[in-house]
């Protein structure tokens, strides 16, 4: 269930992946800049459910939650790298290079000017041979730099597997990833001039990430590469009162106030108006039954 913000919201982040694999804008992060029970990680089920349905070429779905992650850098950067590599990347990877050695890059229809032809299976072999051989241990205790490094290493390999098969990085409460290592990991995914990934990262209309990024990216190898998505992340009473009467229209006035009242966040509304909706529902049986 989506209200119309939501709704704009995921259509909106449809849009720049359709871009991603239909235009060839190169690889870009989007930052949905909304609070915390906005409806965020409703928006980010909706853009992979879109993506899953699409009668398009596949696509790879990265899901990342920054509250599963652990707290500290080196134990992060190692959850970091699995989530990227689970979400098919190393089994696609693998098919890159088994076709390499098979001399599939014309059955790609990739030609000999491409990134494939021009070393793509060598720098996925690399960076799959510099991933299996990091000591876990050296990086779970090691600096941020260690860090760093294990979370870039990963990001470039999702980069070189994007050139055949585009991806998207969804990022969920972005901003409980450790700062410097979150900067590093997104812009080593949008660096790329020939790659395809779009890391679309759920933060808080305030966060010290977005901003990061954003300033980052007025300049250097990033520039361009960074947006904002055209959200409205107003969650006050007068807009939890709209929420709830545009999810159930039948209700009246008083009673969507009533809600917008009771309730904190969009999240709060949307459990309020299912509940008002299932009580309507139980009491027309019940009555329909007499």
């Amino acid at each position: 269930m989506l209200g119309r913000r939501q709704e704009a919201a995921a259509s909106e982040l449809a849009q720049w992946w359709e871009a991603l694999g239909q235009r060839g804008i190169g690889s870009r992060a989007v930052l949905l800049a909304v609070p915390q029970g906005w409806g965020r990680t409703t928006v980010l089920d909706q853009l992979a459910a879109v993506i899953s349905q699409a009668d398009a070429p596949a696509t790879l779905v990265v899901r990342i939650s920054g509250r599963s992650l652990p707290g500290e850098p080196g134990p992060q950067a190692l959850a970091l790298r699995d989530c990227l590599m689970e979400a098919g990347v190393r089994r696609r990877a693998a098919v890159l290079l088994c076709l390499d050695r098979l001399g599939g890059a014309a059955r790609l229809g990739l030609g000999q000017g491409t990134l494939f032809a021009s070393g793509l299976a060598a720098s996925v072999r690399f960076l799959l041979a510099g991933l299996a051989t990091a000591a876990e241990g050296e990086v779970r205790d090691g600096g941020p730099a260690v860090a760093d490094d294990a979370a870039a290493r990963a990001a470039r390999a999702v980069v070189a597997v994007s050139a055949s098969a585009p991806v998207v990085v969804l990022m969920d409460d972005a901003d409980r990833l450790e700062p410097g290592l979150a900067v590093t990991l997104i812009e080593n995914l949008i660096d790329g001039l020939q790659s395809r990934v779009l890391v679309v990262a759920a933060v808080d209309p305030g966060s010290g990430l977005a901003a990061a990024l954003t300033s980052r990216a007025r300049y250097g190898l990033t520039a361009g590469r960074v947006h904002r998505a055209g959200t409205d992340p107003r969650m006050g009473y007068k807009s939890r009162a709209d929420l709830a009467r545009e999810l159930r229209p039948d209700l009246p006035a008083a009673a969507a106030q009533r809600i917008a009242r009771r309730t904190a966040t969009f999240a709060e509304v949307f459990a309020a108006a299912g509940a008002a909706r299932l009580a309507g529902a139980v009491t027309a049986a019940s009555a329909a039954r007499f």
